[in-house]
């Protein structure tokens, strides 16, 4: 009788402590449910925060007056983009029609929702219920392994990818890597790329790079990044794929040749230097200086390289912004400085609303009786393009090779609350004459296109320039110019270069004259 009893209070004890154990593990579940829903909605309202302040900042600043409605509908396509990539490129009416996940629910009564956003507050309202039916509706399996946070860049990427070539969304990381990009540091392979007939292609090789001990060589097109097609890939995500950890490994896939697929290059990342200025004296006293790109050094290494010639006696100048896909605006109005009087314009700036910025040299003593020639291309873009057209402006300098980039527009970086950044097309700019050379261009006052020998290596496209892009500003002023098919050299030394070798000739014949200290304001229509 006393075991009796014994075992029913034994047995009484362990169904109250599995009870117990059952009560704890179930409250800890609810609770670890509550808090993970409770993150989650912080963190979904922080990142409709983010969205707002990006909105905001697109339709308050950016060049032209932006739709809220089509920003919405953008906004939306890029947020489910972000989830199914073929929808990336669905037009609003397809996304309309498309079925989402097991319920069946109908994108069209977000879109009908975003035709009544006049303001903010209900635009963030609207935003939140989008990103509300995304999460609950869509496919299950691709639900859990998504982020708020990864739904609101989509939506931010889909809402600036509709405005312009040249605006874009970037990450914490992207960001970063810009802002090393500008110092002239980074980790990658060295080489520099561009969009030429819609596919990522080689512009460029740094000498002594991963990239140029692996072989890789200008008009080398780039199809594959890490096994990822780059096919509706925009140039910051490929160079943001690209970049990465020096010692850690990228694999490519390029094409050559017209069409032949070498296989996958692997290459291991090293720490890139990107110097942006090359100088050394030619024949003749004729003093060279090339730049890469506009950075922060730029001006004052371009001003120390400057000096080095003059002590060595320089007679004329060459400048080379072949292949300048440009930078930072300030830097390339100082290198302007160095040749035209104090108190000149450089170039001016108009945003939207026709609030104009100007740009004056500032240096005292500009080496105003050296004769230059500029040597351009179809690769000089935005800040070389404003150096190219003050200096022609002011008669400075004589401009020779072929048809520049014609990229006129402004951007702007703004960082976001999250770390983020928008880089935003704010405002075109002109030349000191008030000309536009969006889309235009600068053309050459002496126009000389790449002389091709026998057996040389060559690369024959339309070469892509900014009027060939989709989405791109008008000029406003005129129409887009016509170009013709342009040939690319994949490989050339100095001696073959016959745009450096013209200019050489040109300047020891001295068939220009020498622009006096005080440049003649003969240009009309703006006071300098």
């Amino acid at each position: 009788m006393k075991k009796s009893t014994t075992k029913k209070m034994f047995d009484k004890r362990s169904i109250l402590f599995v009870l117990l154990v059952c009560t704890v593990v179930i409250t800890g579940i609810l609770i670890s449910k509550v808090l993970c829903d409770l993150e989650t909605e912080v963190n979904r309202n922080e990142g409709i925060k983010i969205f707002q302040q990006a909105m905001t900042l697109i339709r308050k600043n950016y060049v032209e007056d932006v739709q809220p409605k089509e920003l919405m509908h953008n906004a939306i396509k890029g947020m489910i983009g972000s989830l199914d990539p073929h929808s990336a490129s669905m037009t609003p009416e397809e996304l309309g029609q498309m079925q989402l996940g097991k319920t069946g629910v109908i994108i069209n009564t977000l879109f009908d929702a975003a035709e009544t956003s006049d303001n903010g507050n209900e635009e963030a309202k609207i935003f939140k219920e989008a990103l509300t039916l995304v999460r609950k509706n869509y496919a299950e399996d691709v639900q859990q392994d998504t982020q708020p946070k990864d739904l609101i860049y989509g939506a931010i990427k889909g809402a600036i990818d509709s405005l312009d070539p040249h605006s874009a969304f970037m990450t914490p990381e992207q960001f970063e890597q810009i802002q090393l990009e500008t110092e002239g540091k980074f980790g990658g392979i060295g080489i520099q790329i561009g969009m030429k007939n819609d596919i990522i292609t080689v512009i460029d090789t740094l000498e002594g790079t991963p990239a140029y001990r692996a072989g890789i060589k200008k008009g080398d097109h780039i199809i594959k990044i890490n096994s990822e097609v780059t096919k509706h890939m925009t140039l910051t995500d490929a160079v943001s794929k690209m970049r990465g950890t020096p010692s850690t490994k990228l694999r490519i896939t390029i094409l050559r040749d017209g069409g032949k697929e070498t296989g996958d290059l692997t290459i291991i990342r090293e720490a890139i230097q990107l110097k942006s200025i090359k100088a050394t004296m030619l024949e003749d006293n004729i003093g060279y200086i090339k730049i890469n790109q506009f950075q922060q050094e730029t001006a004052s290494d371009f001003s120390t390289a400057l000096s080095k010639l003059m002590n060595q006696n320089m007679h004329s100048l060459i400048i080379d912004l072949r292949n300048n896909p440009g930078g930072l605006l300030q830097s390339a109005v100082k290198v302007a400085s160095e040749f035209i009087p104090p108190g000149k314009l450089v170039v001016f700036t108009k945003n939207k609303k026709g609030q104009q910025k100007e740009y004056r040299s500032s240096k005292n003593n500009p080496d105003s009786r050296i004769p230059i020639v500029v040597l351009v291309n179809e690769g000089s873009a935005s800040a070389s393009e404003i150096l190219a057209g003050a200096l022609k402006d002011w008669e400075r300098a004589t401009i020779m090779g072929t048809l520049t980039f014609g990229k006129g527009s402004v951007q702007t970086i703004v960082p976001l609350t999250d770390g983020s950044a928008l880089k935003l097309t704010t405002a075109r700019y002109y030349t000191p004459k008030g000309i536009s050379i969006q889309t235009t261009g600068i053309s050459p006052d002496i126009p000389v296109k790449p002389l091709i020998k026998k057996g040389q290596q060559v690369y024959p496209v339309t070469v892509t320039r900014e009027k060939d892009l989709e989405g791109h500003l008008t000029n406003g002023q005129t129409e887009d110019v016509m170009t013709s098919e342009d040939i690319v050299l994949i490989t050339m030394n100095d001696d073959e270069d016959q745009q450096l070798q013209r200019a050489i000739v040109f300047l020891k014949n001295k068939a220009f004259q020498i622009a006096s200290p005080d440049i003649p304001s003969r240009i009309s229509g703006r006071t300098m």
